[in-house]
């Protein structure tokens, strides 16, 4: 499986006779032109031609390929797609200078040595640029030999972190730089197996499970899971054309089905890209509907877990009635990982609780504390101040990097001026000097662990999950954080929080942000709607608090009293426009305990309803020495019962009725439970 010996025949890359012929036949019998089918590109060209034997594709794909300059991966592999694809028409003279734009090409990022690291989206990237290039010239160049060999000496490590660490699916640096990682690998690992026969795919848990994380991180809405460093929310055609390579390597019923049936906005086939589903779309796959997948989902590699009333998607401008909600509590993998641990975000009819912020692009001001304080990309958006956990406030806390002192978890991008992040599993090379011998996986086992998912379980009346984020923070100011979150479908979302600070005058601050102004009722109700939707909270608990609304115009993302700006009003200078999907938010609110003491409690009861609804929760507390319960009616005669353990326990019981039946009556589990029917 890793000899990686490189054919001679051609087509290699994404092609053999068989899916060739296969091709051939799918063209023939749609019965048209094959120009709509293919769009407009080198590789839509080069297709073309293989396809019908006409010339004047090829002719046109070469013509491209020949002009290439620029730099940027994505153009050039798609030259050596045409070097490979058009090999018999292309002259010796064209051969060779393309073989110079290859070449030149990868040696660029060969030598970039920050780009080969596999806990980085980049190498996946690299991988796939350096990789195609290879296999399209081998027995051409001995070139090719060598860099295909660059390539296989670092796979073995980055496929044991996708395998070892996230065999769930997911990547530690979110749905969009996802595109690069396991859309990178997919790219390379589907040419790898039509040039040489070795498959690293078919075994693969993360490439298996990699569909299940693009579905459910999906919004109803087409928006996706906007954790990490994210500035394209939303489902496109890079999630498609995923879908495409997953639903043909693995015959996948559910990845077929989203390829029918989502109609969202971006999602659909843009035409220079018409190719990749000419290439990997067979019509004839079996699909199975979603709602044989369970609703909820963790992927405990990232320590998130995503969960759903129902499936389906918005049609026609029309919101459904579907809630989706997600909570995050996990370790720390380097630079894409914010500071959110205990994060959650509520989505019903529109964006309720959001992750807030911008991924303004101010990458270099790391290393300037003078520079770094003017951007809101470091001091908000990957802070903890920009998330909904908790934040306590120590005066004399100083954080690394330079970054203000938003009262959140510690900053670990740099420690002491040397860079921290792991560079690899445990391939004893490093890109960087920086914290050498530091960033091994293995060899600094639990030097990540920042949070820690302790019990979950899911299924299709509610989703449970307690996470301990204590080690997240400042171990001089932070004892214990540990959060219960409970989401029962479809419109209840109760967030319970244990928090121990080292000083009963450190402030505790609960965060919910949100895009729309909120309103707050005589301290008893907190209301914020967007579009179609509407979330009611509850605070419960303390008893005794102070809430602030903070927000508006010039005030959207203020820390301390700076007020920072984003995108076309980016404080650093470097100014940009939002993209489709991107929400900043505008306002949140902060809720803290009147009066001092080392051990808070939090109490917040949430319902999701309609716009135009008035309707809230009504809650009755309980308390006593070993217990905090909480009798919950709602709107349409469902009584819940919750009741949490005192203490850093994950200890929970849950009572659902409706209309006098019993729906749920037990404990919760202490544990991690995977979901019944779960896909593996």
């Amino acid at each position: 499986m890793w000899k990686w010996r490189v054919r001679e025949s051609r087509p290699r890359i994404w092609l053999d006779e068989a899916r060739l012929a296969w091709l051939r036949r799918k063209v023939k019998d749609s019965g048209q032109d094959i120009a709509p089918l293919i769009g407009i590109s080198a590789a839509a060209q080069s297709l073309a031609w293989l396809i019908t034997g006409e010339e004047k594709y090829a002719k046109a794909a070469i013509s491209e390929a020949l002009a290439v300059k620029s730099s940027t991966g994505w153009i050039y592999t798609m030259s050596a797609v045409c070097y490979d694809w058009c090999y018999e028409l292309l002259s010796a003279s064209e051969k060779k200078r393309i073989r110079e734009i290859l070449i030149r090409e990868c040696l660029k990022r060969m030598l970039n040595r920050q780009g080969w690291y596999p806990f980085r989206h980049n190498f996946y990237s690299y991988a796939y640029d350096v990789g195609t290039c290879a296999i399209a010239l081998s027995g051409d160049d001995p070139f090719a030999d060598y860099a295909l060999s660059f390539v296989r000496s670092r796979y073995r490590d980055a496929m044991r972190v996708l395998d070892e660490l996230f065999p769930d699916g997911e990547w530690s640096e979110g749905c969009d730089l996802n595109r690069s990682a396991t859309g990178g690998a997919l790219r390379f690992l589907w040419a790898l197996k039509t040039a040489t026969g070795d498959d690293l795919m078919a075994h693969s848990p993360h490439m298996r499970n990699a569909a299940q994380y693009i579905i459910a991180c999906a919004k109803p809405n087409g928006l996706v899971y906007p954790g990490g460093d994210n500035d394209f929310p939303h489902l496109g055609d890079r999630d498609r054309e995923m879908l495409l390579m997953l639903a043909a390597e693995f015959d996948d019923p559910y990845a077929q089905y989203c390829l029918n049936h989502c109609d969202v906005e971006m999602f659909k086939t843009k035409r220079p890209h018409a190719w990749k589903d000419l290439l990997w779309y067979d019509p004839a796959r079996g699909e199975k509907p979603l709602e044989d997948i369970p609703r909820s989902r963790i992927f405990r590699g990232h320590g998130l877990v995503v969960a759903r009333s129902a499936w389906g998607w918005n049609e026609n401008g029309k919101s459904l009635p579907i809630s989706w909600v997600t909570f995050r509590c996990g370790k720390y993998y380097g630079r894409g990982t914010h500071y959110d641990n205990n994060h959650f975000e509520i989505y019903y009819k529109g964006e309720l609780a959001i992750d807030s912020g911008r991924e303004d692009d101010d990458w270099g001001m790391e290393r300037s504390p003078k520079d770094i304080q003017k951007s809101q990309f470091f001091n908000y958006y990957r802070r903890s101040i920009a998330h909904n956990t908790i934040l306590v406030h120590d005066g004399s806390e100083v954080m690394d990097m330079g970054v203000v002192n938003d009262g959140g978890q510690k900053e670990l991008f740099y420690v002491n001026g040397v860079r921290n992040e792991p560079e690899h599993y445990n391939l004893g090379e490093y890109c960087l000097d920086e914290g050498r011998d530091c960033n091994d996986w293995v060899k600094t086992a639990g030097r990540w662990n920042t949070g820690e998912m302790l019990a979950y379980t899911g299924n299709n009346l509610f989703t449970y999950a307690c996470g301990n984020a204590t080690k997240s923070y400042s171990a001089t100011k932070m004892e214990s954080f540990i959060r219960h979150i409970l989401f029962i479908h479809p419109d209840l979302f109760v967030v319970f929080d244990r928090v121990v600070t080292k000083d009963p005058s450190m402030r505790k601050t609960w965060l919910l942000h949100t895009v729309s102004e909120p309103r707050i009722r005589a301290g008893r109700l907190i209301q914020a709607a967007y579009e179609a939707g509407r979330l009611a909270c509850v605070p419960v608990l303390p008893e005794k608090r102070e809430i602030r609304r903070i927000g508006g115009a010039g005030k959207e993302f203020v820390v301390g009293d700076i007020h920072y700006g984003c995108g076309p009003k980016a404080s650093s200078g470097r100014k940009s426009r939002l993209n489709f999907g991107e929400l900043p938010g505008a306002w949140r609110v902060e809720i803290s305990p009147s009066l001092p003491a080392e051990e808070d409690y939090f109490l917040n009861v949430m319902l999701l309803t309609d716009k135009d609804s008035k309707a809230a929760p009504e809650i009755t507390c309980e308390r006593n020495s070993e217990r905090i319960s909480a009798a919950i009616a709602l709107p349409y005669q469902r009584q819940v019962r919750i009741s949490f353990a005192r203490g850093a326990r994950p200890q929970a019981n849950l009572v659902i009725e409706e209309h006098a039946s019993t729906l749920f009556n037990g404990d919760l589990p202490s544990n991690v439970v995977l979901e019944k029917g779960r896909i593996q």
